[in-house]
């Protein structure tokens, strides 16, 4: 039996702002992008940003001061296109954004997996990796213009094992093949990574492309 996840369109961002840079400006400067979340929306201050770069790697902390979006995508992850106003990557100040798509973002729900057909459509994955609390995944998915259920599932059978196991459920509720779309996904997996028996995760993706099955991430 399939229990109800996420149920997502073919959209696969939510919402997309472009902002305008005069090309005199910034020709000669490096654009950065990174998977971060929309930290704060001020309409005198601008918009505040953070990520870690990889694993526990510290907390950076982007502000671009003119620029404000809806406080609805406070709390959001996004795919953010910059430039750095230190001209430092990986630095925390100032930026100016060129760019931000929203991404698919939820947190991992725990449940036993065998109520899902977890692998019933592959994904074609080009990365997975963990910042912090977040477990991203970037892939190309099937375009369908019918709702489908994707979502990260802890199998709660594991969720207190030294290695909770967890699957990346996609199902297209049996729309026919189609072209690929590129897509990030990000989910918090707090309440599985910070469990006292978690040594390490095992996470299953049913992937098309790497040909790999299972991906560890440990502590």
């Amino acid at each position: 039996m399939n229990v109800k996840l996420t149920v997502i369109s073919t959209a696969l961002s939510a919402m997309a702002v472009t902002t305008a840079c005069s090309d005199g400006d910034y020709n000669d400067r490096m654009m950065l992008s990174d998977l971060v979340s929309i930290h704060s929306v001020d309409q005198t201050a601008g918009t505040t940003f953070t990520f870690q770069r990889y694993d526990d790697s510290p907390v950076i902390t982007l502000v671009d001061p003119q620029l404000t979006i809806k406080e609805d995508y406070v709390g959001s992850r996004a795919l953010l296109y910059y430039y750095p106003e230190n001209g430092e990557p990986y630095s925390s100040g100032n930026i100016s954004a060129a760019g931000i798509t929203i991404v698919n973002s939820d947190t991992a729900v725990v449940r036993p997996i065998s109520r899902y057909n977890w692998d019933a459509s592959p994904v074609f994955l080009n990365s997975v990796w963990r910042s912090g609390r977040y477990l991203n995944f970037r892939m190309r998915l099937d375009y369908s213009d019918e709702p489908r259920r994707f979502g990260l599932v802890v199998d709660s059978l594991t969720l207190t094992d030294p290695e909770p196991q967890l699957y990346l459920v996609h199902d297209l509720n049996g729309s026919p093949d189609n072209f690929l779309r590129e897509s990030y996904a990000s989910f918090d997996i707090e309440k599985v990574w910070n469990q006292p028996s978690c040594l390490s995760v095992a996470v299953h993706v049913n992937d098309s492309n790497l040909k790999k099955d299972i991906y560890k991430f440990t502590k």
